[in-house]
């Protein structure tokens, strides 16, 4: 939040309380480019348990998941003995060489013990939010009062494009807000009158409600953050704004809700002050090591002596009972880590030495995997991973005029602005004048449907086709969208298109993008006759959260502008010079080719095919034939685990793939795609690393030479900006699904819509944060396992550890265990896992006691 010229000192220091107030939310993106962030971003300078106890004190929120959830998984084999001993040993370095203790007639390990204590301890409670205002702790009705007044203004300023617009929604929220606000006949006649002497200024009318409320100065911070906490969603929307200097900030935004709230209270005969801070808690005593011992003596079912219980007390008395929800928490995650980890260490097939069919470099997003996996089946072919952004920073203006304003990951802005320009003018005229038939047609049906009279003329005369027509769409999806498709090329053909790359982006920086894009993944050495960038993009109807199922790198957008971008700079003869005097040479035969694969169909369609040379064209359908096979087998493969598919049995894979790909099509399909579910791990190192294994769509996948990289700036690159982007989608999947109804968007079955801004669950209430149940979940099934982001690097450990260092954001999520990182020098050396003391063997627990539940 910027502070406004010339305010004056009080203003200052009240903008700057909230601001600090503000850290706890997460950033709400806007619909049309709804990115995935850690709704705990603000806690991550805290570590992961005592930013989880925070999230339960301001949230009521659980930050991990019930114990239930946990014993539910052991009970299933999905967490074993061997994984708890794990997590034990790794809290407690030492355990593993403590001798056993003798218990009745038996020696039991302290570590057996410990974990007993852990599968018979009492569940831990739900957490409570700590913290209220003053209208939640005397009056809630009041509360919920301020809450709808909350929904009806920001839905109504926010709702970019509605039909009827609040008055004065083109300048800022608070002034458009103190005009109208005293006209509203359902407020208590004291509380109107109060509103029309409301001051010019927010953040007078903020401090006088908090005046009013009777905070004082010492507790203005845990108030307001009392308040933004409230509704999380509406607060980290607006904070979004305020941070792209939006029309609507934060300091506007409370000063509307405690306006409310300090006028409502003040008219009704609940309760003025009230502390907006916990009540004090006493913490109750642990047991004592010799009421512990006792206690699981008794589980096991066995007598033991005084002096057996004092020898085994004083062992256990080094290793206080821990937390039982972390502990079971890595305990789940060694389950799976440990299993990979060995997987890696066993892989290892290097590259063949001759020159590749083809080379294709997709997206290290974990849908990608299945990709590259089945196309290396089909062929001689070598696959890369790389931000699908293609390290081309853009916003980007197509034929049509329409604008996509950030290409690029959320921690870089757009440097350049690419325009498409008709490569055949008759056609592009062509496609022009029937793309604006078709918009003059559309907006003519909405201005007349939204107008105050013309509805019930237009039920009259459209509904005998409207209503046929949705009923086709419903039970005819495929259809209907293969009939609008053939409308629209009859109406408006495609036309192919240029990129005005060289006009618009220097020649200096096209080679900084096209060094960047071939020497990160290892492509600066041998070079195929051709050479794919795929992007991807997701295809689904009446979805409000497309964009989260789009680029993640790209801003919640499709890529295929990024590839397009990328392909058309590395073709470039003048950068094939440029990059040649640096040491970079690009074989004269070798064409890069731009490509998207759409994750909900699994089609991979290649991009600007005019653009292709004769000389490339066989080999480039070559490859392209090979995409749709590698495209067929993985969407057969994931129709397995999507629902109504996966029940049904056993079925041809041709059906299976039509009814995959039907799914696009489908208005009313709520499972279009998994999306990123079951995301787990990021693997930064080269293809011969997991060449050949199936990681079953969990895995980042980015591409690392740590020979070429000598003074690891790729490598920097890598950790401080995939692998931050991905830790951010983890943690999104993760609290969606350990708390769906605070940070997650709870069922699609009743979102509405709030224009871009996002969707309410009913018809008020607060933004939802986070993604749909139903990106998580079929039913109480979970899709996605919970577990923080393993990064697996192939690397010179000094080298990573360098780079931890010097980069705080990455040193605070590895020291406070965010995310867990690993890394070995070379195939076949140990792996070894990062510590805030230093680098440690990764504990590897016998592979058979995996296999033994």
């Amino acid at each position: 939040m910027s502070t406004r010229a010339g305010a004056p000192a009080a203003h200052t220091t009240l903008r700057s309380t909230v601001a600090l107030a503000a850290r706890i939310l997460p950033v709400h993106h806007p619909l049309h480019s709804f990115i995935a962030v850690n709704p705990l971003h603000g806690l991550e300078t805290l570590p992961f348990a005592d930013a989880v106890a925070r999230s339960g004190e301001w949230y009521g929120a659980r930050g991990i998941p019930s114990d239930e959830v946990f014993r539910t998984a052991y009970r299933a084999g999905r967490i074993t003995d061997a994984d708890v001993t794990a997590a034990l040993v790794h809290r407690y370095p030492d355990l593993a060489s403590v001798p056993p203790v003798r218990i009745d007639h038996t020696w039991v390990a302290v570590s057996d013990l410990l974990r007993l204590e852990l599968l018979t301890a009492a569940p831990a409670g739900r957490p409570r939010r700590g913290h209220h205002t003053r209208s939640e702790h005397g009056a809630p009705a009041v509360a919920r009062t301020v809450d709808t007044y909350t929904t009806r203004w920001c839905a109504a300023f926010l709702s970019d494009g509605a039909a009827w617009p609040m008055p004065g929604a083109t300048g800022r929220f608070y002034a458009a807000w103190r005009d109208l606000a005293f006209r509203d006949t359902t407020l208590p006649r004291a509380v109107r009158a109060a509103l029309r002497g409301l001051p010019e200024r927010a953040e007078d009318a903020l401090a006088a409600a908090l005046e009013r409320l009777g905070v004082a100065s010492h507790e203005r911070l845990a108030y307001l953050r009392a308040d933004l906490t409230r509704m999380p969603g509406w607060a980290a929307h607006v904070r979004w704004h305020g941070e792209h200097e939006g029309r609507i900030d934060l300091v506007e935004y409370l000063a509307m809700r405690l306006t409310y709230e300090s006028l409502l209270l003040s008219s009704t005969d609940a309760p003025s002050s009230t502390d907006a801070t916990p009540a004090p808690q006493v913490p109750q005593p642990p047991p004592a090591p010799r009421q512990r011992v006792a206690a699981l003596a008794a589980q096991l079912g066995a007598r033991a002596t005084d002096e057996q219980l004092a020898v085994a007390a004083a062992a256990v008395a080094n290793y206080p009972a821990p937390p039982a929800g972390l502990l079971w928490l890595e305990a789940y995650e060694h389950h799976y880590r440990d299993r990979l980890l060995r997987r890696l260490s066993g892989a290892g097939s290097p590259p063949s030495p001759h020159r590749p069919a083809a080379q294709v470099v997709c997206c290290i997003d974990v849908r990608a995997e299945g990709l590259r996996r089945h196309l290396e089946a089909q062929g001689d072919y070598e696959t890369y991973g790389f931000a699908g952004f293609f390290a081309m920073s853009i916003s980007f203006g197509d034929l049509d005029g329409a604008v996509q304003p950030a290409l690029c990951p959320a921690l870089v802005s757009p440097a350049h602005h690419v325009v498409e320009r008709p490569a055949i003018t008759a056609a592009a005229r062509r496609h022009r004048r029937g793309r604006r038939s078709m918009a003059a047609a559309s907006d003519a049906f909405h201005a007349a449907k939204d107008a105050p009279v013309s509805p019930f003329a237009m039920a009259e005369f459209a509904g005998w086709a409207a209503g046929p027509l949705a009923a086709a769409r419903t039970a005819l999806p495929a259809t209907t969208a293969r009939l609008r498709r053939r409308m629209l090329r009859v109406i408006a053909p495609s036309a192919p298109t240029l990129l005005d790359v060289n006009e618009t982006v220097p020649l200096e920086q096209r080679l900084l993008y096209a060094q960047a894009l071939l020497g990160t993944v290892g492509l600066s050495g041998r070079l195929a006759r051709v050479v794919v960038l795929c992007a991807h993009g997701s295809t689904t109807e009446n979805n409000p959260y497309q964009a989260a199922l789009d680029c993640g790198a790209c801003g919640g957008h499709r890529g295929g502008p990024n590839a397009r971008t990328a392909a058309a700079v590395v073709n470039d003869p003048e950068v094939r010079d440029g990059l040649a005097a640096r040491g970079l040479v690009i074989p004269s035969d070798s064409w890069f080719v731009a490509a998207e694969h759409d994750t909900t169909t699994d089609r991979v369609t290649v991009l600007d095919p005019h653009t292709v040379p004769g000389s490339h064209r066989d080999a480039v359908a070559a490859v392209s034939r090979d995409l749709a096979r590698a495209g067929d087998a993985l969407a057969v493969e994931r129709g397995a685990a999507l629902p109504e598919l996966a029940h049904r049995g056993s079925r041809s894979g041709r059906r299976v793939l039509r009814q995959v790909r039907t799914r696009a099509d489908d208005w009313a399909q709520v499972y279009p795609e998994w999306g990123l579910a079951g995301n787990a791990a990021f693997i930064a190192g080269p293809r011969s690393m997991t060449r050949g294994l199936d990681l079953q769509r969990r895995v980042f996948l980015h591409s690392y030479d740590a020979d070429a990289d000598t003074d690891g700036t790729a490598l920097e690159t890598i950790l401080t900006a995939p692998l931050i982007v991905a830790q951010w989608i983890n943690a999104q999947y993760f609290a969606s699904t350990v708390e769906p109804e605070i940070f997650g968007a709870g069922t699609k079955t009743v979102h509405n819509a709030v224009g871009g801004a996002g969707v309410l669950s009913g018809h008020e209430g607060d933004l939802r944060l986070g993604l749909p149940w139903q990106s998580v979940a079929h039913g109480e099934r979970l899709v996605h396992e919970p577990m923080r982001l393993l990064a697996v690097i192939q690397a010179p450990l000094d080298r990573v550890e360098m780079i931890i260092q010097r980069n705080p954001a990455l040193h605070r999520l590895t020291t406070h265990q965010w995310i867990t990182l690993v890394a070995r020098e070379h195939p076949g050396r140990p792996w070894q896992r990062h510590t805030p003391h230093g680098w440690q063997p990764w504990t590897r627990t016998n592979p058979l006691d995996q296999e033994t539940r």
